[in-house]
């Protein structure tokens, strides 16, 4: 990991200052990200303007097009961002791509106010790419171990992304009224704001390169077969997930004629649950079960909340928003601390790049085949994602407690 410049009886501070810092960056970041969450799905659905009406394709599968933009610009960047940060230091990627992001977004307004599709587009693949920074806040999480406690640390990561998510889409739903451009000026804001925070508060330790980093992007990992396997698993959990987060607005807005302000407090639910399971209840998880055990409970609890969610009442919905919101919160916290400690000797920068990776191409594979399945039923994307995420724990319990392909911790 990056040397800390003090003396080791300020280390534990100093570590404390660091993540202080990365978790109001990520707070910030997220929020900025989340903002536009709840305004896309209303719009493709009325079909009213432009940007819904390109080429005279389906609005459906338009939406399908933008949201899954976005991911594939963050498939590419976290790819090499999180291995830039091993060799060029965390601190200056960071703030380099949040300078980025920033650009990207202000590029999305104003394609949204000329309304024009494919510059809306590019601008999103932009932003993305700078977005798979993300991968540097869990490298620095890790980097902190054992000065500060890794599985803590990624839950308090966590619960500040989380907390972006509600804070993002809630004023996102209401920055709507003043038109959709101020949407993404005011991310554009929150990115430059971030960016100040981490030149201005992050040490200059964190410019340090890491020690035995590896050549090449986070792909080259797949080389490994364990770590393959692994992160196919990863992939079909991720993709199950990004259908729930990419769809649940648009079965709302079809099923029970939801506006925008009213999928925003929606996420405000979700996301609370998400945040209080991470800084609450994780710990005590992590007192009685080992990090497989809690990760495998996460996801069942994922699983069979979002089985019963398009089956349920317009009255029962919201119990479903809090489990899959808790499930989510639990396998987070646990399962990249359970693969970072497996390989605790590889460069994390790296290693966490390659799992927002496959988070993003599971987001982009959700968006491509979520837009099709919904054009049939948004309950069968819904459906699909509870399937691919039962797929992704069977094979996590075969490879962990069958066939013993990572570390045991």
């Amino acid at each position: 990991m990056p040397q800390i410049d003090v003396n080791p009886a300020d280390a534990h501070a100093t570590a404390k200052q660091i993540l202080m810092v990365t978790l109001i960056v990520t707070l910030i970041s997220v929020a900025g990200i989340a903002l536009p969450y709840p305004v896309l799905a209303p719009l493709f659905a009325e079909s009213s303007s432009p940007l819904t009406q390109f080429l005279g394709l389906p609005s459906e599968l338009l939406l399908g097009i933008v949201l899954g933009i976005y991911p594939l610009g963050i498939i590419i960047g976290s790819s090499m961002i999180g291995a830039l940060s091993d060799h060029h230091g965390r601190k200056r990627l960071l703030t380099f791509t949040l300078l980025g992001s920033a650009i990207g977004y202000m590029l999305t307004a104003i394609a949204a106010l000329s309304e024009h599709f494919i510059l809306f587009c590019l601008a999103r693949l932009l932003t993305g790419f700078c977005e798979g920074n993300i991968a540097i806040a869990r490298a620095i999480a890790a980097d902190l171990h054992p000065v500060l406690d890794k599985t803590r640390s990624f839950s308090l990561i966590s619960a500040m992304g989380y907390g972006g998510y509600l804070i993002g889409p809630l004023a996102g739903g209401y920055l709507l009224y003043m038109g959709i451009d101020m949407v993404f000026w005011s991310a554009a804001i929150a990115c430059l704001l971030c960016a100040g925070l981490s030149h201005q508060l992050l040490p200059s330790s964190l410019n340090n390169p890491v020690e035995h980093a590896e050549q090449g992007s986070s792909l080259r990992l797949l080389q490994d077969p364990a770590l393959k396997r692994f992160f196919i698993l990863y992939l079909l959990l991720t993709m199950g997930v990004n259908l729930y987060y990419e769809f649940y607005p648009l079965y709302l807005v079809t099923a029970f004629d939801f506006t925008a302000t009213d999928i925003s407090w929606v996420t405000v639910l979700l996301t609370a649950s998400m945040i209080a399971t991470s800084v609450w209840f994780n710990p005590i998880i992590q007192r009685r079960l080992s990090h497989a055990n809690a990760s495998l409970v996460g996801i069942a609890i994922f699983i069979f909340s979002l089985m019963s969610f398009p089956f349920i009442n317009h009255s029962a919905y919201l119990f479903t928003f809090m489990t899959i919101g808790a499930g989510i919160a639990i396998y987070n916290g646990f399962l990249p601390s359970y693969l970072s400690t497996a390989y605790q000797h590889r460069a994390q920068g790296q290693l966490m790049g390659m799992l927002v990776t496959i988070f993003c191409v599971g987001n982009l594979l959700a968006a491509l085949i979520g837009g099709v399945l919904s054009i049939f039923d948004v309950k069968v994307a819904l459906i699909f994602g509870a399937v691919s995420a039962l797929a992704a724990a069977l094979l996590f319990y075969r490879g962990h407690y069958q066939q013993a392909r990572w570390q045991q911790i």
